[in-house]
């Protein structure tokens, strides 16, 4: 990863920080599903959550400094197959910077976690995200049309997907190997 780069494990200490991004203005409105403001809930979840073998998160740190999060959610065991999560919490963070946060989860999902697959779903009006997952290697495989209910409205969800010999090969162009813990992955 670029030097500035890394990411920390998660406890129940971060519970207000993780609530306060998620139910900001500038992160909710690209999210499906909205969640209460509730201390006692989010430790809870960040409590079940280190208990589960198939979700795996962690917080973003740009030059030591916590501004998002991202996460790894195994949705087909027998398959191999993930899903990535993320979001960049500090709206103050340069986008030139917070855009190389895959390279570490990628390297996580694949070498690290062993995943064959990762499979994300993009809603429609995210439009960066939709343009990003070319940038890192996923392809573009398919539209579910009015498939999200946001605020009563149907909106369609963009599928995209990439495969670990895939994402060994098209990481070369960023030589960075490092999982989320830094550790090398080949």
């Amino acid at each position: 990863m670029a030097d500035f780069l890394s990411y920390r494990p998660i406890t129940t200490d971060d519970a207000k920080r993780l609530l306060d991004w998620r139910t900001a203005p500038h992160i909710t409105r690209y999210m499906l599903t909205d969640v209460p403001y509730d201390i006692e809930r989010q430790k809870a979840w960040i409590e079940r959550s280190e208990a589960r073998d198939d979700y795996h998160h962690r917080i973003i740190q740009i030059h030591g400094k916590d501004v998002g999060f991202c996460s790894l959610t195994v949705t087909d065991k027998a398959n191999q197959i993930g899903e990535v999560g993320v979001y960049i919490g500090d709206p103050e963070v340069p986008v030139a910077l917070s855009m190389y946060n895959f390279l570490g989860t990628l390297n996580h999902a694949f070498f690290t976690l062993k995943l064959h697959k990762l499979v994300n779903h993009v809603v429609d009006w995210n439009d960066r995200v939709i343009r990003t997952q070319a940038f890192i290697g996923y392809r573009h495989v398919g539209v579910l049309k009015n498939h999200a209910l946001k605020d009563g409205v149907r909106h369609d969800l963009h599928i995209f997907e990439q495969e670990a010999s895939e994402w060994a090969a098209f990481r070369k162009k960023f030589r960075d190997t490092r999982d989320w813990d830094g550790n090398e992955t080949i």
